[in-house]
């Protein structure tokens, strides 16, 4: 682990996003954060694979202060070509 944030939008494409996020958390050093864009299937899905995501962040989280998913307004990249709805994941590595 070498990072102390990851910033990221990932590839979208069927769960893709997943493994993304997966190994980019696996780079940050202790107490440190990663936000990423992702479809709102990553809060909402109920596929198996949906779901172990979401325990996994559950179990990063815990659920201490507040949701690890914020909500983005719908239609926010429109202008770039996309109408997916998507939220913000921000999680801390704990120290």
């Amino acid at each position: 682990p070498i990072f102390a944030a990851v910033l990221m939008n990932p590839p979208f494409h069927n769960t893709h996003w997943m493994d993304h996020v997966l190994a980019a958390y696996q780079w940050l050093k202790p107490g440190g954060q990663l936000v990423a864009i992702l479809p709102i299937t990553a809060e909402i899905g109920e596929t198996a694979k949906h779901k172990k995501f979401q325990a996994w962040v559950e179990k990063i989280d815990g659920g201490k202060y507040r949701s690890p998913f914020w909500s983005l307004p719908s239609g926010s990249f429109t202008d770039s070509g996309t109408n997916v709805n998507t939220i913000t994941l921000l999680l801390r590595k704990p120290d």
